[in-house]
């Protein structure tokens, strides 16, 4: 039996394909389902992978004007990250229903052109873009180290229940919110509850109060993007990681084999099978939560088989 890892995005490749750059030094791009803007700071280097920051503008917001924002004139050739603020809903708002292909494709499209560490993943997103961020986050929560967002609500206009919102997410993702005390958008009332929802199931959440409404203008010590960049962003750098999975074969005998999926404790992981690893067709033989132990009677075919754990989607 052969052993292989699976990952999320891309492995390191050399053959990443190349990008223009505008006079601001912005990249634009198109996954195929949408636009996207994003920056790459003078930090990057092909041969490192670099944690990836993915934006959702808020609604009658635009990719290239909140890119301003997620990556600020005064930090970001310096900034730790790549950040990419996706396209498709510019001057409206994001749709719950429809709109996850968008955000998925984009992070699929941007690691065929940069080096992106497939454990260092952040989805963000402001007011409509965070409704869409935590649908997309707890949905999809595999992909991501962990979810930033700003005056929104992790379960009211996502368009699914809190159950099923919370059964879908595959590990205890990180979570930092911020809020503002005068938000009557989304009041901070409700946001607390439901922020409590997610503690209570035992994700890490972080809740950042400040004075303010649901926008408010820059004055150089406060306002909505003021604080987004002072309080939320930093977060990127707070050493977040999606889990990391070991799968090791253990106690082989004649008859039967082991595996022990340990390294993600608490996720809920699938181990798979294929027959060619190049084109593999993979077929999942389990789920549960790590760590835990899969057996599988010893065969011809086991032999000839690729395995590979990842966290369930």
């Amino acid at each position: 039996m052969l052993l292989t890892l699976g990952l999320s995005l891309s492995s390191i490749r050399a053959d990443y394909l190349p990008v223009t750059y505008d006079s601001n030094g912005f990249f634009h791009l198109d996954s195929g389902q949408s636009p996207y803007v994003g920056y790459k700071p003078d930090t990057y280097s092909d041969s490192n992978p670099i944690s990836l920051l993915v934006w959702l503008h808020g609604c009658d917001g635009d990719a290239e004007g909140d890119l301003w924002m997620v990556a600020p004139p005064s930090t970001r050739q310096t900034q730790s990250y790549i950040a990419i603020s996706v396209g498709g809903r510019d001057g409206d708002c994001w749709s719950v229903d429809t709109d996850t292909p968008k955000v998925l494709a984009a992070i699929v499209d941007v690691a065929k052109h940069f080096n992106i560490n497939p454990r260092k993943v952040y989805l963000s997103g402001y007011s409509s873009g965070g409704d869409l961020t935590y649908l997309v986050g707890f949905q999809h929560s595999s992909l991501f180290a962990g979810l930033l967002v700003e005056n929104s609500d992790p379960f009211r206009d996502t368009g699914a229940t809190q159950a099923s919102l919370l059964a879908s997410a595959s590990w205890k993702i990180n979570v930092a919110h911020l809020a503002h005390i005068s938000d009557s958008t989304y009041p901070l009332a409700d946001v607390r509850a439901d922020l409590n929802t997610l503690t209570a199931n035992g994700l890490p959440v972080t809740l950042i109060q400040k004075p303010g409404t649901h926008y408010d203008p820059d004055n150089g010590s406060s306002g909505t993007s003021y604080e987004l960049i002072h309080f939320l962003l930093p977060y990127v750098d707070a050493g977040w990681e999606s889990p990391k999975i070991n799968l090791s074969l253990t106690n082989p005998t004649n008859s039967q084999f082991s595996f022990t999926v340990t390294g993600a404790d608490g996720a809920k992981c699938t181990v798979q099978a294929a027959t060619n690893v190049t084109s593999p067709g993979w077929t999942s033989l389990v789920t549960n939560l790590a760590p835990f132990t899969y057996s599988e009677t010893n065969t011809s075919l086991s032999h000839q088989r690729f395995y590979r754990a990842l966290v369930a989607p």
